[in-house]
């Protein structure tokens, strides 16, 4: 985003952004948050002129947000406050609006004292150049407030201990883990990211809970609810069967990474076969299999051994495409994922289009973002219906809409 500033007046505050290259309005979003339709999110403008575009948001009788928690703060407010954000932003999400266009700033965050309501406003725009990092903002706020003497903080360093223990920054997980810590139940499983395991995230939590009160006793995790396994013999174990293997059909291809044709035998791209238990080319020396996020080698050789959290089986998740003519789902596998109509050069060649260049663009993934790339084609990639520069990475969202030539498609994520 570009030049933003606040200024109060007669307890009325009113916020502006001034867009700068290649930024431009979202037109779907801003309409969106004009109507109403977002909860939580204040109404925004946009006014343009000869200077540029100008986005205005404005709200009375409310408080900034670091305001707000200049006093004392309680557990039951600290929660209550990232109950609501956490809110907000799932509800940008089931919109396809990007949580980082959300301005997530103490001083740009407002909260109305008798309700104890949380306002965020969230700028409508792609090719956001200062967008906000939800995960840097969470893991900061603890430390924008000064906590009560009365109480116990042993729930803080376990929610800081989240950000570190997670490299990639997951909404369900993290909100699975603020209702534990809140003491309240989940409300569906459908809330379980594929970064954790119910009952591997949700005992753990208990666990360090546990151990931050000092309790000093077997917290040991028993996922099968039985005995301990130390007080069973070895003669008794001989006798235990061994957990049945279940083999879902995999979604993507296990050697290619291209999605699944429904009801297909052999990947469309390599021709590697997709029946459950087949080994992918090159997997004659070592055999790998991943459960819950963890390989385990050699698995043939384990002589009767039993893994556990094998009924847990996740396969990795990528970002995608809906082509618009053919409505094929293609799977961006890969960090630089490049689009033409060359299938030597690319990882997906699309056929019949004599206008799309042989390496026409590149989809690139860095850091949890994603950005298409013009490969100098002869007719252009476009974002959202706007030509983008050659060889300049552009930032794209769930929802964006790409044009390459001719050719449609929408990013999801």
């Amino acid at each position: 985003m570009g030049k933003t500033s606040i200024e109060q007046n007669a307890g009325i505050h009113v916020v502006t952004n001034k867009l700068m290259y290649p930024e431009a309005v979202n037109e779907r979003e801003l309409q969106a948050i004009a109507g109403g339709h977002m909860s939580g999110l204040l109404p925004v403008k946009a006014e343009k002129g000869k200077k540029g575009t100008v986005l205005t948001s404005s709200v009375a009788d409310v408080v900034s947000l670091r305001s707000y928690v200049g006093g004392v703060v309680s557990k039951t407010k600290f929660f209550n406050i990232v109950s609501q954000l956490i809110a907000i932003m799932k509800h940008c999400e089931k919109g396809l609006m990007n949580i980082n266009n959300l301005m997530l700033d103490c001083d740009y965050i407002f909260v109305q004292p008798k309700s104890q309501t949380i306002k965020c406003i969230f700028w409508p725009i792609v090719n956001n150049q200062n967008a906000c990092s939800a995960a840097e903002f969470l893991n900061d706020l603890p430390f924008q407030m000064i906590f009560s003497r009365d109480e116990k903080h042993d729930y803080v360093p376990i929610y800081l201990q989240y950000f570190q223990n997670n490299s990639s920054f997951s909404m369900n997980g993290f909100e699975k883990l603020i209702l534990e810590l809140m003491g309240k139940p989940l409300k569906s499983r459908l809330h379980i990211p594929t970064d954790t395991t119910e009952s591997g995230e949700g005992r753990g939590v208990s666990a360090r809970l546990e151990h931050a009160k000092g309790n000093t006793g077997n917290i040991a995790y028993n996922p099968l609810g039985k005995q301990d396994a130390a007080n069973i013999s070895n003669e008794e174990k001989k006798h235990q069967p061994a957990s049945p293997v279940k083999q879902a059909e995999p979604k993507f291809c296990i050697h290619c990474g291209h999605a699944r044709v429904e009801g297909a035998k052999f990947c469309v791209n390599c021709g590697t076969s997709l029946q459950p238990g087949f080994p992918a080319p090159g997997a004659d020396e070592i055999s790998t299999q991943n459960f819950s996020e963890t390989t385990v080698l050699g698995m043939e050789e384990n002589g009767g051994t039993t893994v556990l959290g094998m009924d847990t089986f996740e396969e990795p998740v990528f970002p995608y495409l809906i082509r618009s003519k053919t409505e094929e789902k293609i799977s961006v596998n890969k960090p630089s994922f490049r689009i033409g109509k060359e299938r030597s050069y690319c990882d997906y060649f699309v056929m019949n289009n004599n206008a799309v260049s042989r390496s026409h663009a590149d989809i690139l993934t860095r850091n949890g973002r994603y950005y298409i790339l013009d490969n100098n084609s002869t007719n252009k990639t476009y974002v959202d219906g706007r030509a983008i520069p050659v060889q300049k990475e552009i930032e794209i969202f769930s929802g964006t809409k790409l044009k390459l030539a001719n050719e449609e498609f929408v990013f999801y994520i």
